[in-house]
């Protein structure tokens, strides 16, 4: 008898999804159920939606999951997780919600060092309302409103969110990662199951950003998406650790600006 090396985690009911073909959310949420499940922390977890492409995702989920107003992710789940302190709680969001009209609630969570877990799905556009410019598009980037690319000059620089939020004291751990590989996947569960922990230990505020394909808003193939998160989104977004303080990655300066 073959021995079963791969199961579909039980994290997701079987329905339909609403996701474009090739978008990372699929990935992103499938690591998180996954995680879940190993942690036995299925019964004990509530994600919290902005507003976004993963907004009408909650009916997927086989645990708890909570809506609310567009950019409030942090403000409501530091309600929630200080009612609820056995609860595993994170934010489930995009880099314009998380990063524009949420980013005085993403700031001052991490501020407060509230033991939460928030984590950013960063596909540099606002893809749900079709294709504007966001806080995270990239230098001379086209968009809807962008139409001969992103202008610094008059619009300012890309958001480095986990570089400014690693220079806020209260910050336990802060870091970026990838789906454009295999390897960068794995990478990225990894760092999502250590934020999580990091919570179930008390430890206080996590933020992790992943980047994500956008085929549909991109207006290529899968497989050039992964290109380009790879050979340009990675140059101006690096991956890696920001802050950790049990390992000692810890910026001595605050970050105002990245």
């Amino acid at each position: 008898m073959m021995e079963k090396v791969f199961h579909k985690t039980v994290a997701f009911r079987d329905m339909p999804r609403h996701y474009c073909p090739g978008c990372g959310h699929g990935i992103v949420q499938r690591l998180i159920g996954e995680i879940l499940e190993e942690l036995e922390l299925l019964s004990r977890a509530v994600g919290v939606l902005g507003v976004g492409c993963s907004s009408p995702s909650w009916p997927y989920m086989n645990y708890d999951m909570l809506s609310v107003a567009h950019g409030r992710p942090g403000a409501g789940a530091t309600g929630l997780k200080r009612c609820s302190p056995e609860k595993l709680v994170f934010t489930y969001q995009g880099d314009g919600d998380i990063g524009s009209i949420g980013l005085s609630e993403t700031m001052y969570a991490a501020i407060r060092g509230e033991n939460i877990t928030m984590i950013c799905v960063n596909n540099t556009i606002y893809a749900m309302t079709g294709g504007q410019m966001a806080p995270t598009t990239l230098e001379g980037q086209i968009t809807t409103t962008s139409p001969k690319g992103r202008d610094v000059v008059t619009t300012g620089y890309p958001l480095h969110l986990p570089e400014m939020l690693a220079g806020i004291p209260n910050a336990h751990f802060v870091a970026r990662c990838s789906l454009h590989d295999t390897a960068n996947i794995r990478k990225t569960k990894q760092t999502i199951k250590k934020a999580f922990t990091n919570q179930l230990e008390g430890k206080g505020y996590s933020m992790l950003e992943i980047l994500s394909p956008c085929p549909s808003i991109w207006n290529m193939g899968a497989p050039e998406c992964m290109e380009k998160i790879a050979n340009e989104i990675m140059k101006e977004y690096p991956v890696g650790v920001f802050k950790d303080i049990d390992s000692g990655v810890n910026p001595k300066e605050s970050a105002v600006t990245a």
